[in-house]
């Protein structure tokens, strides 16, 4: 509940946008316009940090990392293909776009909502 709680009480932070899915981001750099944009086939390199409601980082990459995007939670799949190269994102991720009831990292409690800034360096087919 203390998930579902912070989220509906973030989801309108100023800046973000929720999708129809439930997806909360702000983008605070959109990128280099010219530049290329990931598609569900895309590898992605990116730095980023990922954090929990209360404020616990349980996974981060600060030299980037490349990525196969398909590989990725729905809700890294679902904003990629809106962003360049370049661009720089914060995610407010729902349970149901995550991990859900089933997390892989022993540090992801079922249900959490998880936060990420994201920086999108590179993409390629």
């Amino acid at each position: 509940l203390a998930n579902d709680k912070w989220y509906d009480t973030h989801k309108s932070d100023s800046g973000f946008v929720t999708t129809s899915t439930g997806l909360c981001y702000k983008i605070n750099y959109p990128g280099w316009a010219l530049s290329r944009q990931p598609n569900a086939n895309s590898d992605i390199k990116v730095t980023y940090k990922g954090t929990l409601i209360d404020g616990s980082t349980f996974d981060s990459q600060s030299s980037g990392v490349w990525l196969t995007l398909s590989s990725t939670i729905a809700g890294w799949k679902e904003i990629m293909p809106k962003l360049h190269n370049g661009a720089s994102v914060k995610l407010y991720v729902p349970s149901s776009l995550g991990y859900d009831t089933i997390s892989t990292n022993a540090t992801i409690p079922p249900h959490s909502v998880l936060i990420f800034d994201i920086n999108l360096i590179d993409s390629r087919n």
